[in-house]
């Protein structure tokens, strides 16, 4: 008789346990401080950017970051205005007595005082009120409600006796204020139309050389009057200086 075989069961071998460390705690936190310290580093370069207390400074800046956040809404004023500076520049007689440009959202149109004032006087010429008349059509016609703004500027020489003025601070502000009494002769609001003097505080060139020998050509140059068309805004927008009121984005 044939022997039975007996199949025995081998009991399986048992794994030998790998010991492993725990995984390092993670660094996630270290994007999120990143981020925050960015944040700061950007706060801190605006304050520096921020850092000019001169209203020009911070007005024109201010304005450049609203442009960038309002494209549509700027580039919409500054295309009137443009096309504002070309009509007055296609102008024969305009285009001979004036210069015009577009700066900071504002027209700036510079007329030599000599060229529409004669000397020593702040009354218009027959001529000079023509001349300016059709630039106050020009702006008027693509929107009465623009604010003006008229500086007058005068050389550094004193006034000769026998004058109506004493002094250039009297000569530039009747200046101003006689082109201005065009510009509300034609409907504008009397509201949104400043005339400054100036006199000879912010000379374009020297009046004079280091000798102190007056130079007559640039003198002519001082002599002017500079017209700025700016945008028209609410009342909360303006600040007041002394008795009157003065357009914060027209300050230099």
């Amino acid at each position: 008789m044939a022997q039975a075989k007996v199949k025995i069961q081998e009991e399986p071998r048992r794994k030998k346990k790998i010991f492993k460390p725990d995984p390092p705690p993670t660094m996630g936190w270290i994007v999120s401080y990143a981020d925050m310290m960015t944040l700061i580093a950007c706060f801190f370069i605006l304050m520096m950017v921020f850092a000019n207390y001169e209203p020009a400074g911070f007005t024109r800046k201010t304005k450049e970051i609203a442009k960038h956040f309002n494209k549509a809404k700027f580039k919409s004023s500054d295309t009137k205005l443009t096309q504002i500076q070309e009509e007055i520049a296609m102008h024969p007689e305009l285009k001979k007595m004036s210069k015009v440009s577009v700066k900071d959202s504002a027209l700036v149109v510079t007329f030599s005082g000599s060229a529409i004032f004669p000397s020593g006087t702040h009354r218009l010429t027959k001529n000079s009120i023509l001349i300016l008349d059709a630039m106050i059509d020009i702006i008027k016609a693509k929107d009465p409600n623009y604010r003006i703004l008229v500086e007058g500027h005068s050389d550094n020489q004193a006034m000769a006796e026998g004058t109506t003025f004493t002094s250039n601070w009297a000569l530039s502000a009747a200046r101003a204020a006689s082109v201005i009494e065009r510009f509300e002769y034609f409907g504008f609001d009397p509201k949104k139309l400043i005339a400054i003097g100036m006199a000879d505080t912010k000379p374009l060139v020297p009046n004079e050389d280091d000798n102190g020998v007056p130079l007559i050509e640039n003198q002519k140059i001082n002599r002017r009057v500079v017209i700025k068309v700016l945008e028209p805004i609410d009342k909360k927008n303006e600040i007041k200086m002394g008795l009157g009121v003065y357009f914060k984005d027209a300050v230099q």
